[in-house]
């Protein structure tokens, strides 16, 4: 979605959509980890399309699709 036409979320809303704890996501955004507005200083808001990227990111494979892999590799087979 468009973020002119996307309506900014608030703290309360990103809690419920993470499932992480208040001072869990004050510290992702002072690590600037998680992606955030803050105009002229004032309090942080969100749209919830880049929080649902942020939470889609470093996604850890399965041991299977590791398996897989690792098996492509040793039969020389290459993937992508």
């Amino acid at each position: 979605m468009d973020k002119v036409k996307e309506k900014p979320i608030r703290m309360n809303e990103v809690l419920e959509l993470t499932g992480f704890s208040r001072s869990y996501v004050y510290k992702l955004v002072l690590w600037k980890k998680i992606p955030c507005h803050k105009p002229t200083n004032g309090r942080l808001f969100f749209f919830e399309s880049e929080i649902l990227d942020f939470l889609a990111r470093n996604r850890q494979s399965a041991d299977y699709e590791v398996s897989e892999a690792a098996n492509a590799i040793l039969n020389g087979e290459r993937k992508g």
